[in-house]
């Protein structure tokens, strides 16, 4: 590796540091309670020479919720992926699995992008983004399962966004409230699943 390519994987890390800080800072304090000397602070790095790589914290959001956006994005296209070949029901509740998954693997970019949804940055981030892919991802599975008869037939955005809340529900309810004594996670989100499909069968 020559000196500009580890100077450009020094530079990479360094934000992704960086970015590891704010999502921290803005899920418990809130976005606009965090300045940039606080995300500096948090990782032993002076306020001035985090300048260096982000003009300021808007920045630093927008650069961490794209990189969420695909990680989420990227969870459910994989999911599909690997689900070739199976029925159109059984890569539906692939995708299902891989969106809950997804928030409990990465609790703090879930709270960002899906609970404390950040409105100060829709400006700046329009519906042309990977969690609104997503959410197209989930609404052609729902219609694939449609058309192949495994679902009743009724109005894919109805049905889509019907999946999508209770999704979110499960998701958000294991993630902020760790201390409820759960049933075993796995076959909770599973039993979930399966409840919610079946209801559209």
């Amino acid at each position: 590796m020559g000196t500009k390519e580890r100077r450009q994987r020094e530079i990479e890390e360094m934000k992704q540091e960086i970015i590891d800080a704010a999502v921290h800072l803005f899920v418990t304090e809130g976005y606009e309670h965090v300045s940039m000397r606080k995300i500096a602070a948090r990782i032993d790095y002076s306020a001035t020479a985090i300048y260096n790589y982000f003009a300021n914290k808007e920045e630093i959001l927008i650069h961490l919720l794209r990189h969420a956006y695909g990680q989420f994005f990227g969870r459910l296209k994989e999911a599909v992926a690997d689900s070739e070949g199976r029925s159109e029901l059984e890569r539906l509740k692939a995708t299902l699995h891989a969106y809950i998954a997804f928030g409990l693997e990465y609790p703090d970019y879930y709270q960002l992008i899906f609970i404390e949804n950040v409105h100060q940055l829709q400006k700046a981030l329009s519906m042309d983004n990977d969690r609104f892919r997503g959410f197209l991802l989930l609404t052609e599975m729902v219609k694939e399962a449609m058309d192949a008869g495994e679902l009743k037939k009724n109005d894919v955005q109805l049905v889509s966004q019907s999946l999508w809340a209770s999704l979110h529900g499960i998701t958000s309810l294991l993630i902020t409230f760790p201390g409820f004594d759960w049933h075993e996670k796995e076959e909770l989100v599973s039993f979930q699943i399966e409840a919610m499909v079946r209801g559209l069968q």
